[in-house]
């Protein structure tokens, strides 16, 4: 009776989780553009006219290192232009802080303040409310001692590296610093961010050509879409030309070259294989170019491959595999799954038998 009433528990908690709780992301594949998102103008086909678009887009750039958003690990420099001389040696007129892991700093006589996400501007306003108490019309300054956000770019680019973000960043943007690509690129441009700790890996896929002939059109929805910011931590990948792309909820997603004829299957198994614990069977995807400006996306159900009741597709070169994962797997393995993992049997007794 214990074990049924500790289900049921269980399973009222899980579906509450699932039907409040749609905040929780899971992890996730995004392919821009999709069909209806993909700019009007002629194709580049070169790398030589891809780098002339991607240098132009990157002078055009308007972002300012005033726009930039502070991070941990930063440097701050802050001033208070008037403090009395006589207070000085309490409250200094200049202090240096490295912005903490949360994102916090500590400031005599106000404490901790926390800045990230802030750009100098606002932390300046938040300064003076805070110090109002103990000065009076406090003036104060705020400079970025030293950067520490980075974006790493890697791949068939010319200058592959980490690189700072002295402001906001476009993919453009982060490509036109590693020097452009390299004539082995292949068709596609990948964005790895990571989330958080319980929520996992973004990835991001993107026509290297449709962003290329995005990078005129500076007022544009969908060109700004393709053309997406970076933020602090991610990775920008290059993949080179006859390579296929397998993410979701496999063993090891990534960038696989096809030197071979794959089905499908083989695709997956030589990227760590399917999870059964989190796949979505039966809405698996491939994303295949199908001419300058159209991505086709093919459905799979891979429960019927694997049954031998449907065919097993080919993958070609700079098809994106996506393996999703199902809302109700991911949840019941990481809700439940960590409640079963830290809780002896003796305790799940005790507390099912004190209810």
């Amino acid at each position: 009776m214990k074990s049924l009433r500790l289900r049921a528990i269980l399973l009222r908690w899980v579906l509450a989780v699932i039907f409040f709780g749609s905040c929780g992301t899971v992890p996730q594949t995004r392919v821009l553009p999709q069909e209806n998102q993909t700019p009007t103008s002629s194709t580049t086909s070169s790398a030589n006219e891809i780098n002339q678009s991607l240098s132009l887009a990157a002078a055009q750039s308007t972002s300012s290192p005033s726009d930039y958003k502070i991070g941990p690990d930063d440097l701050l420099q802050v001033t208070i232009y008037n403090i009395p001389e006589q207070e000085a040696r309490v409250t200094p007129r200049m202090t240096t802080l490295r912005v903490s892991q949360q994102g916090m700093v500590v400031l005599p006589l106000v404490g901790e303040v926390p800045v990230k996400g802030m750009t100098t501007a606002t932390l300046e306003v938040e300064l003076r409310k805070r110090y109002d108490k103990y000065i009076n019309n406090p003036q104060i300054g705020v400079l970025i001692a030293e950067y520490r956000q980075r974006v790493s770019v890697m791949g068939a680019v010319q200058k592959p590296g980490v690189f700072e973000l002295t402001g906001p960043k476009t993919v453009i943007d982060m490509l036109a610093l590693a020097g452009g690509v390299t004539d082995k690129a292949g068709n596609q441009v990948h964005v790895y961010r990571q989330v958080d700790n319980s929520q996992g890996r973004q990835s991001f896929v993107i026509d290297l050509m449709v962003l290329a002939n995005s990078a005129g059109l500076i007022n544009d929805k969908n060109a700004a879409m393709v053309n997406m910011p970076v933020q602090p931590g991610d990775v920008v990948n290059v993949p080179q030309a006859g390579m296929f792309f397998v993410d979701g909820a496999v063993g090891k997603p990534g960038s696989y070259p096809l030197g071979r004829r794959y089905t499908l299957s083989q695709a997956l198994a030589t990227a760590g294989g399917v999870n059964p614990e989190l796949a979505d069977y039966s809405s698996v995807s491939i994303f295949r170019r199908r001419g300058p400006t159209n991505v086709e996306t093919i459905p799979v159900d891979l429960s019927a491959v694997m049954s031998g009741s449907a065919t097993d597709p080919q993958v070609e070169a700079d098809d994106v595999v996506v393996v999703p994962m199902s809302t109700m797997k991911y949840l019941v393995k990481r809700f439940v799954g960590t409640i079963f993992s830290g809780v002896s049997g003796g305790s799940i007794g005790g507390m099912v038998g004190g209810s």
